[in-house]
């Protein structure tokens, strides 16, 4: 507790061993590694022309202090690692530079051109004025910048009627539906009204295909054995499910919701139609229009649309005629929108033929929406859903691979395999369609170099042949990756393969994009699970627990007859029943499906796709499996780990570990939900709880690229979307979530010491809070612009409240506001702009005297709602008058330990900023208390519950399944930062950002006994870990790397008991 720190000692990093302070003198030695370009290691076509070089400091004696760095010399060739190894610096040769800087040095060399290879080192002189060794050598390759470098290559795919010439003679042969009460036609009640049907399927029939089509006036919603098919509003829109894999032999029940919405118009009318057809290997389709044959009922119970018809009320519903009677006509094909709509994958090949020694080949690919690249028969690299996701109509990802030793003299083959991503994603889930760009596509050019010194290119254009009659039949996110592999193709990107029945490659449009190189850690399996059980709770359903919730896919090991179909879909937690509960999915399927081709043991697993995950039901197995049968792929950006922390209370540990999985379950080339239909890039979710990620793992590249995102959908007006890539195609204009551009680069500054995100986004920044200003900033200097809230606060818990929260929503946005001006006020003075500092400086001086006029009571010393979130928000900007800051937190601790026992009460906003801002105030001992509660709402109770991530809701156990369930990282907020800095007391320095400077000052908080934290900065690893000994004593060991300096703050009452040792 705050009160234990009566006495500080200040000091230069000490310890049981030290590593670094600029100023005592020592015999060290330092060798430069970890050598990093733009932040990644040996990266291949990047289109930064004048990249920025980091190395971290390597002591050989460790124990000695004072290490640092007074100079450097970088050496970059571009013929070969052979030649850098002679120290020919052609291309740069730094000299030696009197600098201490290690970090981020720019390249001051030649000028760079593309497809240019480089081979760089560098050596350092310490404090002692004595030479280092070489380091290691580095490496980085130029990608094509400009687009002339790209030979004309062009966009090619095969472009079908499949997914979109969709026959509704079905649609046009059924009746309109509505409630036998009234004419429907005309005008009908505000009320929802419930129709199902069963049908009979064959068992001796094999489905091929199976689609719905329907429509409603107002709203529908359709389902098929109790899931969710899709949502239609409005009637022009027919909406299309694929539900192939969905129907099954027997008994299956289809089931519509026809809701009627209250409309100020003097006819009200409300109805619906559809049709399922249902096609077989054999004879002739099956046809179930909306008729009469369907029941339908004014009230139902919760499981209206799986279980038997309980009563007798349900009666046969009324029609009121075919498409094409008033008021609807006929719902047009143009209208048409697809839920669940398949598109089988696309594979394209073309075959050359190289007379000469081929001295390097690099391929450079953009395949949208996801690719694989084959050479040789031999899959290039162990990337998963490249590119990384974007809006591809303002900018496309290239990856740049080195195909070199894939290539030979004489024949050869290159093959690409082209899913879906969300390049395609025609779906119409609520709220609102998802935007789509059109079937998939690739355009990319392989680059040869022959010893002789000659080049040949080889680009994408009609001398590519293609197919869609491959084994991928269909590949959602979403819905599932189906894969037949009766159906492989054995050496199709092989030289000679007989490709006579394919098509030549179709020249496709261009998504309109900028074609730009990828420069962020793909997508890799980065852990690999085995289940802790399989269980059998129905004849043919197996169930399979990883134990642990988790983004990926399942990879199947299976040995069964030819034609043999698996089905595995996946969810967080079981029913009663022990199946899948699948509610939180809503309309997406998560079901991969794989036909055996009965050769022996087969291995699979989904490559385009992805699905939070921790139970697999498993359909259709062929035996008895075991958990030897099944492997759970961890799959996300491949972000190097850069932090550890563990202490002696286990509840927290199981909370960081909680949150930290969080992390690995969103990151997947953008921050994104893992689960059921939304899966959206939401703006809020990271914001500052971004910066716990940056204490666990290097996100410098990952973040990067979501501002670029940002940037390039920036609306003219200056608003932002709350969605970008823009999935979603809405724009409310929100005050809050978009905030996430300037707090990201903001905290990103101060731990990275780059200003790179400032400089970069400053525009966007300043565009967006003069939006704001000059659109919602009242004349009292606030703002009533909020449109979330604390988005599910603990007010929300068993729906007493809507979900945006207790907090005022005016006083939410007028807060975040205030901070954006603070935050591009402190950007301006660190990028010299004076004239915007001082405006953006005004500004918040305004904006902080209307806030606290017209939200804060100052005979209670309250904001307005006396909320946590109310408190938590002006003390985490600055916000509180000096005056009021003490009864400011002595509300807001009371609020905490007596109004809530110990328990937070913040919604997904006030999460990301409490925990620091208690420590801030002097009072860890109370945010202690929150960590460790274990009654709801606390993560705690999460953790009782089985949770092994953290919820979107306090109360997902018992409230609104759908809503994503366990699959978050926002609810853990800001905690594993607050782990890093307040118990294992490490900090940066905003004075020196970048931990160039380092602050070391640990909380003593509860019952802990220990704590070891470590984190590797951009300047090398800082470890702090202490612990209590049974004599009273506390000891505390700290290691800060080579070229820093530190101050540490002992945790005693006498700096006289202070004993130093190392």
């Amino acid at each position: 507790m705050s009160t234990n720190l009566t006495s500080l000692f200040r000091c230069l990093v000490w310890a049981a061993t030290l590593c670094a302070a600029m100023m005592a003198s020592a015999n060290g030695q330092l060798i430069p590694n970890e050598l990093r370009c733009e932040y990644l290691t040996d990266p291949h076509g990047i289109d930064d022309v004048a990249p920025r070089l980091s190395w971290k400091l390597k002591a050989t004696e460790p124990t000695l202090r004072g290490q640092y760095q007074t100079s450097y010399q970088v050496v970059v060739s571009s013929s070969s690692r052979e030649q850098l190894l002679q120290n020919d610096g052609d291309v740069w040769d730094s000299g030696e530079v009197k600098s201490d800087q290690s970090h981020l040095v720019a390249y001051r060399g030649k000028p760079l051109t593309s497809r240019q290879r480089c081979w760089w080192k560098v050596r350092i002189r310490d404090q002692n004025g004595k030479l280092s060794e070489w380091s290691e050598p580095a490496f980085w390759s130029m990608g094509l910048l400009t687009k002339e470098d790209w030979h004309n290559a062009q966009w090619i795919g095969l472009e079908t009627g499949e997914a979109d010439g969709i026959d509704i003679a079905d649609v046009k042969a059924a009746q309109w539906l509505g409630y036998p009460e009234g004419n429907y036609a005309k005008d009908a009640p505000v009320a929802t009204r419930y129709f199902r049907r069963d049908i009979e399927l064959p068992k001796d029939r094999r489905i091929t295909k199976a689609f719905c089509l329907f429509a409603g006036d107002d709203r529908i919603q359709h389902y098929l054995n109790g899931s969710l098919l899709g949502t239609g509003a409005g009637h022009p829109n027919l909406v299309h499910a694929d539900v192939t894999e969905q129907l099954k032999p027997g008994i299956n029940r289809l089931a519509v919701a026809l809701t009627n919405s209250d409309a100020d118009v003097p006819a009200n009318p409300s109805g619906w139609v559809g049709a399922l057809r249902v096609e077989f290997a054999e004879g002739p389709p099956l046809v179930i229009h909306s008729d009469r044959n369907w029941r339908c009922t004014k009230t139902v119970d919760e499981a209206w649309v799986a279980d038997e018809a309980k009563g007798d009320n349900w009666v046969a519903a009324m029609e009121l005629g075919k498409p094409g009677i008033a008021p609807w006509g006929i719902p047009w094909p143009e209208r048409l929108q697809a839920e669940h709509r398949r598109l089988a994958g696309r594979y394209l090949r073309r075959e050359v033929h190289f007379d000469k020694k081929i001295a390097r080949a690099t391929a450079y690919v953009c395949g949208l929406g996801f690719f694989d690249l084959h050479v040789n028969g031999k899959l290039i690299g162990d990337q998963l859903m490249n590119p990384a996701l974007t809006g591809y109509d303002k900018r496309d990802l290239y990856v740049t691979f080195d195909v070199t030793d894939a290539l030979q003299t004489g024949d050869n083959a290159i093959g690409v395999t082209l899913s879906n991503g969300r390049f395609f994603a025609p779906r119409v889930t609520h709220p609102m369609p998802m935007h789509s760009y059109g079937q998939p596509r690739m355009t990319g050019q392989f680059h040869i170099e022959y010893s002789d010194g000659t080049s040949e290119t080889i680009v994408t254009d009609t001398s590519w042949k293609a197919t869609a009659n491959g084994p991928l039949r269909a590949s959602s996110e979403f819905d599932g990756e189906e894969y037949d592999a009766t159906m492989e193709m054995h050496g199709w990107s092989e030289h000679g393969f007989d490709d006579s029945k394919w098509e030549l490659a179709h020249i496709l449009d261009s998504p309109g994009g900028q074609l730009e190189a990828q420069m962020i850690e793909p997508i890799r399996v980065t852990d690999v699970l085995k289940p802790v059980k399989v269980l059998q709770p129905k004849p043919g359903i197996w169930m399979v627990d990883f134990g642990q919730a988790f983004y990926g896919v399942v990879q199947l090991k299976v040995n069964g007859a030819k034609g043999t179909r698996v089905s595995m879909r996946t969810s967080f937690n079981v029913l009663p029943d022990g199946t899948l509960n699948y509610i939180n999915d809503r309309s997406a399927r998560n079901t991969d499906v794989y036909t055996l081709k009965g050769e022996g043991e087969e291995v699979w697993h989904p490559r385009f796709r992805g699905n939070a995950t921790r139970w697999v039901q498993v359909e259709g197995f062929p035996g008895t499996p075991t958990q030897d049968n099944f492997a759970g792929l961890v799959t996300h950006t491949d972000h190097a780990p850069v932090g550890q922390f563990e202490c002696s209370n286990e509840l927290v540990n199981r909370v960081y570990q909680n949150a930290r999985w969080g992390t690995r379950l969103q990151n997947r080339s953008v921050p994104m939900e893992p689960d059921r239909d939304e899966r959206m890039p939401w703006s809020g979710h990271p914001a500052k709880t971004s910066e716990s990620e940056g204490w666990a793992f290097n996100v410098a590249r990952f973040y990067e690229h979501f501002l670029h995102n940002y940037r390039e959908h920036q609306a003219d007006d200056g608003s932002l979307q709350e969605i970008l890539p823009p999935y979603w195609t809405f724009n409310s204009k929100d005050t809050i979530w978009p905030s996430v551009v300037t707090i990201i680069p903001d905290w990103y500054y101060n731990f990275y010491g780059d200003d790179r995100l400032l400089r970069d986004n400053y525009d966007m920044m300043k565009r967006f809070v003069l939006y704001h200003v000059q659109t919602n900033l009242r004349p009292d200097n606030t703002t009533d612009k909020c449109n979330y809230g604390d988005w599910v606060d603990t007010a929300s818990i068993g729906g007493n409240s809507r979900n945006f929260g207790a907090t005022s929503r005016p006083l939410m946005g007028t807060a975040y506001l205030y901070n954006n001006c603070r935050i591009v006020e402190r950007a301006a003075r660190i990028l010299g702009n004076d004239e915007d500092e001082r405006y953006f400086g005004e500004l918040a001086d305004r904006i902080q005297k209307g806030f606290n006029k017209r939200f804060l009571d100052v005979e209670s010393g309250t904001y307005e709602s006396k909320t946590q979130c109310s408190a938590v928000l002006p003390l985490a900007f600055g916000l509180v008058p000096d005056a009021e800051r003490s009864r400011v937190i002595d509300h807001l601790v009371n609020d905490i330990m007596v109004t809530h026992r110990g328990h937070t009460s913040v919604g997904l906003i006030g999460t990301q900023w409490q925990m620091q801002v208690l420590t801030a105030v002097e009072r860890p001992d109370v945010a202690w208390s929150i960590a460790t509660r274990t009654e709801r709402p606390s993560w705690g109770y999460m953790i009782r519950k089985g949770a092994t991530t953290s919820w979107e809701r306090w109360d997902t156990d018992t409230q609104d399944g759908g809503m994503n369930g366990e699959s978050q990282k926002i609810l853990s907020g800001n905690f594993e930062a607050w782990c890093y800095q307040t118990l294992g007391g490490i900090n940066y320095d905003p004075a020196q950002p970048g931990f160039r400077h380092i602050i070391l000052k640990p909380q003593i908080v509860g019952d802990l006994e220990w704590v070891k934290t470590s984190h590797d900065s951009v300047y090398g690893r800082i470890v702090s870990e202490w612990q209590k000994s049974e004599n009273g004593e506390f000891e505390w060991t700290v290691i800060v790397p080579p070229n820093t300096t530190a101050t540490a703050y002992v945790p005693c009452k006498n700096a006289r008991d202070v004993i130093e040792s190392g």
